[in-house]
């Protein structure tokens, strides 16, 4: 049986709420997403052996053609910024780039608020598909795209020309803006940034919207939107409005970090300065909480990652700051004795998250959408309620 799953796409979209602006409905029937899906990409569901097995369009066309539209899924197409395409075969690692799925598409270019004749900066090529929705929108003279990548950044290139697309690309670090091309409307991140660039602001029109995923060490996932001072938007101006910059958090948005903004893990805690205590509540009312308990735990503790090890009796929780100069241990069993907590380092990290933890339950649990951030050129001040509240 031969079934259009590009349709399929479509309705499942549809029924999401996913073309709620209804020129993006538009620009997914005029793009073909399979034209911008390389022959060969990983599958973004692992094997049991932890392998993420291979869509080959040769070998296996109809698959190929499914997972392509695929109203909810990824096409891995770069793994540790090296391996592209699926030439390698199954593989494990991080995923370094990928065609973004639709749905998660969709949700930023609905809250991109783009209108006709807007200027835009994308921050990530990569295969170009956004970057030819964005034109069908605006006109591909309004479009500049900028990818860091050279492997990334030819082939995205090739996929626009040959689809009849010419925007205005860039090979060259997004974080830094495009300034000969700016004033820009729009600014738009395909990639997780732990602080938005204020080169961005800088070349930004007067009231320009700015949308980027955005995340901390301990949590990632959300989608901020920017609005940048002065006005109302449009077309004219010639950049550089200064001034700072206010946004909330409107939503989710699970991405890769970009590459600049990876969190590092180098621990080199000495055991000079070691600390042993009591919890002062069960590790699992702050460390198994819902996603935007964490989120929010984070913009108080930016710099601070966990991670788990063991099960059962022997389960514990590790933190440790991004410098590696603090560590501190939690076992969750037993977590009232005075020995549960050991803090490695000049930083107690449990008493930190914890009272991060407390003042999000003080504040009522508030979520994702009850934060935001203001950006200035000296600083970038996470807030919860209203900038006048900041953490």
């Amino acid at each position: 049986m031969n079934v259009d799953f590009r349709a399929v796409s479509a309705t499942a979209l549809g029924a999401k709420g996913a073309f709620r602006a209804g020129w993006v409905r538009e620009a997914f029937d005029a793009v073909d997403r399979a034209h911008f899906a390389p022959p060969r990409f990983w599958s973004q569901t692992a094997q049991p052996d932890g392998h993420y097995p291979v869509l080959d369009r040769d070998a296996d066309a109809g698959a190929w053609y499914r997972a392509v539209w695929h109203p909810h899924h990824s096409l891995v197409t770069q793994f540790d910024d090296q391996r592209t395409h699926g030439d390698g075969g199954p593989a494990r690692g991080a995923f370094t780039s990928s065609v973004s799925a639709p749905d998660t598409v969709c949700e930023l270019l609905c809250q991109l608020e783009l209108e006709p004749g807007h200027r835009v900066l994308e921050l990530g090529t990569a295969s170009g598909y956004v970057t030819a929705l964005l034109c069908e929108r605006v006109g591909d003279a309004n479009v500049t795209s900028v990818e860091i990548d050279p492997v990334l950044a030819d082939w995205g290139a090739k996929n626009l020309t040959a689809a009849g697309y010419q925007p205005y690309l860039v090979h060259g670090d997004g974080l830094l803006g495009v300034p000969h091309r700016a004033p820009f409307d729009r600014v738009l991140a395909t990639a997780a940034l732990r602080s938005v660039p204020y080169a961005w602001v800088e070349q930004a029109a007067p009231g320009a919207r700015v949308l980027t995923p955005y995340g901390t060490c301990y949590a990632t996932g959300a989608l901020l939107a920017l609005t940048v001072p002065g006005g109302t938007g449009g077309t004219g101006g010639t950049g550089g409005t200064g001034g700072t910059a206010h946004g909330r958090f409107t939503g989710t948005a699970h991405y890769m970090w970009a590459r600049g903004h990876r969190p590092a893990r180098t621990l080199h805690a000495g055991d000079a300065d070691v600390r042993k205590a009591a919890s002062p509540l069960d590790p699992a009312q702050v460390l198994d909480g819902p996603w935007h308990q964490d989120f929010s735990i984070g913009l108080s503790v930016p710099d601070v990652a966990c991670a788990h090890r063991g099960d059962g009796a022997q389960r514990q929780a590790q933190l440790w700051d991004e410098r590696g100069t603090s560590v501190t241990l939690v076992n969750y069993a037993d977590w009232w004795r005075p020995d549960t907590v050991t803090a490695y380092g000049p930083r107690d990290l449990w008493h930190e998250v914890v009272a991060a933890y407390t003042a999000w339950r003080t504040a009522g649990q508030p979520p994702l959408t009850h934060h935001g951030l203001t950006l200035t050129p000296e600083s970038a001040t996470p807030w919860r309620g209203s900038p006048a509240h900041p953490l």
